[in-house]
């Protein structure tokens, strides 16, 4: 299993764009080694789960606002 190595992004945004990009280099690169492949993966997944837990963390507030109004 992977570990869980969040890059300190600064927000959603940054982390999303960046996953963004590494998506968009592997489309774009006809010759990439195993091990470029590997780390853009890894750098993409670490992307993929702060957008994840930013998203959790965001609806789970949402439904503490919306409690506190019914």
């Amino acid at each position: 299993m992977m570990k869980n190595n969040n890059q300190n992004y600064d927000s959603f945004e940054a982390a999303f764009e960046e996953l963004k990009q590494i998506v968009q280099n592997l489309e774009d690169i006809d010759d990439v080694s195993i091990d470029e492949m590997l780390k853009s993966y890894e750098m993409g997944m670490s992307a993929y789960s702060f957008c994840m837990e930013k998203l959790e963390d965001t609806q789970k507030k949402i439904k503490i606002i919306d409690s506190n109004f019914e």
